[in-house]
């Protein structure tokens, strides 16, 4: 992904020496480039006049966050007259603090202008994390860069574009959205198309142009006999099909009712050509909108991190929890080469049911709450789970996650049946995604 966008706007004090102003400003700017953020610096703001040009300056750059700088003592209206026009835009109000020289404590008064600018920017609603030490504090940098990562992810997020190819499968109303809700207050925009949209390409794809993808699976995938060559040609035609319907409508990710016009009816369930695609973009199955903005969001925070999803199926004895969809999951995250089968009941086609590998996981679930969202978060480790199928099946791609909070708790809580998954401890700037977007967090 790029990197994230940010406008550094330095605040200062007149009757304090301007060259340790400015030298202190500098050490920030040049620890911030370190962070790998795409930075742009505005001039420093320590008087009144100073605060037009800079707001220009901010109004006509392209940016996913503001870092507000006090290195010293300001006067606080000074920073409300510059960043006022951006208060809906996530802002970082970063304080310096004291700092050493000849083995004394010396102050500049930032700590002060943040005790008042801190509540003042509380008071007025403004979407801002708080932060404070020096450049060379390694709290002060894991900070920055974690929030700089949920600014970039808010943004990517709002200019999002998701494919909803049916509607969501087997009654399952918790896979219903509300399009204006999802639009104006999360920001991606529903595209919906309809899943013979899929068929229809995907009998278009001549053989001459799947032939190579078929002998890769062949060379790289772990085959049950049962798996025929004319099987692997059709889901490399869906594959393909899915591609050129992500390229054309821009999708950032994509979700399919599979159940049952494409399980049954048409004969071949999306589990493998989904499979594939989710090693490139967000997937899941079943017309699961509140569960493909869950992925998503994972996603952008973890900087383009390949996201997944379970079914929750159990709770074991060691504050374990089993996640398996029937049949999906990205094709890299198998533990050692994919294992693929065919259904041999309730739907029909080629599934794969590897073992997830082993890693630190988030999991993640985004629910409608009366007028707005909620979330539930839970990290945990992931590792191969222990033998399980559905009566009739084989053995679906999954996992066990021991989850780090309680399993109980987590169980008790559920959203849904599926939840989004990615590897990763992401819960910092989840939790700080869902403070900027006003979701209600449910820890578990």
């Amino acid at each position: 992904m790029e990197k994230v966008k940010s406008i550094l706007v330095p605040f200062g004090y007149p009757d304090y020496p301007q060259d340790v102003v400015e030298r202190f400003i500098s050490e920030s700017e040049e620890m911030l480039k370190g962070l790998d953020i795409d930075l742009k610096t505005t001039r420093a703001v320590i008087r009144l006049e100073d605060v037009p040009s800079v707001v220009k300056e901010i109004r006509e750059s392209e940016f996913d966050l503001i870092i507000a700088l006090l290195v010293s003592w300001v006067e606080a209206p000074n920073v409300v007259a510059t960043l006022r026009d951006f208060f809906t835009r996530p802002i970082l109000l970063w304080s310096h603090t004291t700092y050493m020289e000849d083995g004394v404590r010396i102050t500049l008064g930032p700590m002060p202008a943040a005790g008042v600018l801190r509540e003042t920017f509380e008071e007025m609603g403004v979407n801002f994390k708080f932060v404070y030490g020096m450049p060379d504090s390694k709290g002060v940098r894991e900070e920055i860069s974690s929030y700089a990562k949920v600014a970039r992810a808010l943004r990517s997020l709002q200019r999002s574009r998701v494919g909803l190819f049916g509607y969501f499968s087997m009654g399952m109303y918790t896979g219903a959205f509300d399009h204006t809700k999802v639009r104006g207050t999360l920001g991606p925009e529903i595209v919906h198309l309809d899943q013979y949209l899929i068929v229809k390409r995907a009998e278009s794809v001549k053989e001459g142009e799947i032939r190579e993808l078929v002998e890769r699976a062949k060379a790289e995938w772990e085959l049950d006999d049962v798996v025929k060559e004319g099987d692997i040609t059709l889901v490399m035609k869906l594959y393909l099909a899915l591609k050129s319907l992500v390229d054309e409508n821009k999708l950032d990710a994509l979700t399919v009712k599979c159940q049952y016009e494409l399980s049954r009816e048409y004969g071949v369930a999306p589990c493998i050509p989904l499979s594939l695609l989710g090693d490139e973009m967000p997937c899941s199955c079943e017309g699961d909108i509140p569960l493909i903005l869950s992925q998503l969001i994972l996603h952008y925070l973890t900087g383009g991190g390949v996201t997944s999803y379970g079914d929750v199926h159990d709770i074991l004895d060691d504050n374990g929890i089993i996640l398996a969809a029937c049949g999906f999951a990205p094709l890299s995250l198998a533990q050692g080469r994919p294992k693929i089968s065919r259904h041999t009941a309730l739907y029909e086609g080629l599934l794969n049911m590897s073992p997830y590998r082993e890693g630190e996981v988030t999991l993640a679930r985004l629910a409608s709450d009366k007028e707005g969202y909620k979330m539930h978060i839970a990290t945990g480790f992931a590792s191969a789970p222990p033998p399980f199928h559905e009566i009739g099946c084989p053995p679906y791609a999954g996992m066990k996650v021991v989850l780090d909070g309680d399993a109980h708790d987590f169980i008790g809580n559920l959203f849904s049946q599926h939840y989004a998954v990615v590897y990763g401890d992401v819960r910092r700037e989840l939790e700080e995604l869902c403070d900027l977007l006003s979701i209600r967090k449910v820890i578990s």
